[in-house]
């Protein structure tokens, strides 16, 4: 999948001897279409109209029914943060352009085989049934694309309309599903995930005060040291030495 012809045309032709292609060029039809066929595997661009390929990985990767499909990336965004972010949503390759096509059919080998291996082999007997199996809610689909997505980026100014269309929604609808299914506004549930991870930071490990401040989203600590104290009764520091204290009294 590419928003780039010429290079569509080289791919297929390189592939399609080979292959079975279904080629898609949006990134929503390009969900639907794996949700539909299967595919043994999926190449992806990250420059798309609309979804950007990372926002589709998000949603492969979150959905029962496509999550188990090797997505590699084939895209000119190849810098190294492109790469990690692109395997970091769990694609399982990142090729960067302009392809070598040894290595593009090298590697698609390399997937191919190793899905084909984790199938059949005894742990994973059980799993391949499992998509299929499960309860799938599109809704809830959306939803938990939405978590995975404040989760990974909770030192980050976010804001409900920038969530939306990562997983590829409106503002009010997410707001609705988030209602429906999690019982929390999308705000309520990123104020509780920033509060619970700088609580366990604090407590597990010695990062300072500040830092953990920053790494959950809140620039300026002492809003950070108001929100704990209000949900904790104590402020962070002080939770902590009590937390450790009692780690200590019990050891």
């Amino acid at each position: 999948m590419d928003d780039q012809l010429a290079e569509v045309r080289e791919l297929t032709e390189l592939l399609r001897p080979l292959y079975r292609l279904a080629l898609v060029a949006e990134a929503r039809s390009a969900l639907y279409r794996a949700q539909a066929l299967q595919p043994s595997l999926v190449l992806l661009d990250v420059g798309m109209p609309g979804l950007d390929g990372f926002a589709l990985c998000r949603l492969l990767k979150t959905d029962p029914l496509t999550r188990h499909i090797p997505v590699l990336f084939v895209s000119a965004y190849g810098a190294p943060t492109e790469r990690v972010r692109g395997l970091s949503l769990g694609a399982v390759d990142f090729i960067s352009k302009p392809i070598c096509p040894e290595e593009v059919l090298a590697r698609i080998r390399v997937h191919l085989r190793l899905a084909e291996q984790a199938r059949h082999g005894p742990e994973a007997a059980g799993e391949e049934a499992s998509p299929a199996a499960l309860s799938r809610d599109p809704e809830a689909v959306l939803v938990h694309s939405a978590v995975a997505f404040i989760r990974e980026h909770l030192g980050e100014e976010l804001s409900v309309s920038q969530i939306a269309r990562e997983v590829g929604t409106y503002e009010k609808r997410l707001l609705a599903l988030f209602s429906a299914h999690v019982g929390q506004t999308v705000s309520g549930f990123l104020r509780s995930e920033r509060l619970n991870t700088g609580l366990r930071l604090l407590t597990e490990t010695e990062m300072p005060v500040q830092e953990i401040a920053r790494q959950v989203g809140y620039g300026n600590p002492g809003n950070f040291s108001t929100a704990f104290r209000d949900r904790h009764g104590l402020s962070p520091q002080a939770y902590r030495q009590a937390h450790w204290q009692g780690r200590r009294n019990t050891s």
